[in-house]
């Protein structure tokens, strides 16, 4: 038995696992909980119900639509990934990816980011990727995603709103921004330098591995269609804010929405909330008060864009009941 098991034979390093999550778990339920009790000692609750008759649901339904749209975006982005990375990519279709970007929708409005990407990974091993391949695939393409925004996060913060003032901020977090894209895209081109001494060192060769791995898919063939789908993507939800704008009658410019886009989808980002809930609130309450909006309005507009991405993932619920994954095959060697 090992010198620090317990009588029962489990290790303490794993009875102290077993605690981990649910504690991680309990410690990002507790930050939600406070950020929408900051929230809330500012808000008349009467104020948003008795506002809630005019909220117009067809605008509502639309937004609701354009997040749907995001799964086949997501689809192609996916499958684009696994055609530059693996050598028989076929039995992955693009109706295939399709099931699979339904299904991770709708767990990652229930799960952690690193278990939907765990899940996702584990879907692609269904379709004939070994799980370096599917892992790799998903972290390049969460990596695209996030790279995207910061780019269009850039963009947004030159444009002619007053929202993008950010107390005093801007310039900084440009400089900050402007920064990370140069980086990225300046280690993205070196890879052919830098990866083969990272994989000649045992603790670094995963690394080396996944940064060839990234310039392969990149920077080859499939590159238009893996930045594209990421570019349409983030556009769609811009348009999804400014819907959920209309749907509550608020005099949002399309260049606001950008705004709020970026708070809005970075804050979900930050693992430190369940699925965003809470911190998104309190960094739109805190931007939108800040330029004269009420604070009843403002939390409306959050949650409301956050219930129209849970009823955008819901047909991921309805695929993972009807939709058989296919029996798991191991793509064999190149």
């Amino acid at each position: 038995m090992p010198r620090f098991a317990n009588e029962t034979g489990v290790s303490r390093a794993e009875t102290g696992q077993r605690f981990v999550k649910p504690l991680l778990l309990a410690g990002k339920l507790i930050i939600s909980a406070a950020c929408f009790w900051l929230v809330l000692r500012r808000i008349d609750v009467s104020e948003i119900v008795r506002s809630l008759p005019t909220f117009d649901l067809r605008w509502g339904a639309f937004a609701v639509v354009l997040i749907m749209a995001h799964i086949p975006l997501l689809a192609l982005r996916l499958r684009a990934i696994v055609q530059a990375l693996t050598a028989r990519p076929g039995r992955l279709t693009y109706f295939a990816a399709n099931a699979v970007m339904a299904i991770y929708m709708a767990f990652a409005q229930v799960v952690p980011n690193v278990v939907g990407e765990g899940i996702r990974a584990w879907m692609l091993t269904h379709f004939g990727c070994e799980w370096r391949a599917g892992l790799t695939s998903v972290t390049i393409d969460r990596a695209v995603g996030v790279a995207v925004l910061v780019a269009f996060t850039f963009v947004i913060l030159l444009l002619p709103s007053a929202l993008v003032a950010l107390s005093g901020y801007r310039d900084f977090v440009l400089f900050v921004f402007g920064a990370v894209l140069i980086i990225g895209a300046l280690a993205l081109v070196s890879t052919p330098l830098i990866a083969p001494p990272l994989q000649g060192w045992r603790y670094s060769y995963w690394i080396g591995v996944l940064a060839a791995d990234a310039h392969r898919a990149l920077l080859g063939r499939q590159a238009v269609k893996i930045f594209g789908a990421a570019c349409l993507i983030h556009a769609l939800t811009i348009v999804a804010v400014w819907s959920v704008g209309r749907a509550q009658g608020l005099s949002l410019s399309a260049f606001d929405c950008a705004v709020l886009f970026t708070v809005m989808v970075g804050v979900v980002l930050v693992p430190i909330s369940v699925g965003g809930w809470g911190l998104r609130e309190f960094a739109v309450v805190s931007l939108l008060g800040a330029h004269g909006l009420a604070p009843e309005p403002a939390l409306l507009f959050s949650v409301c864009f956050g219930l129209v991405c849970v009823l955008g993932a819901l047909p991921g619920a309805v695929v993972w009941l009807v939709y058989p994954l296919p029996v798991k095959e191991l793509a064999r060697p190149a």
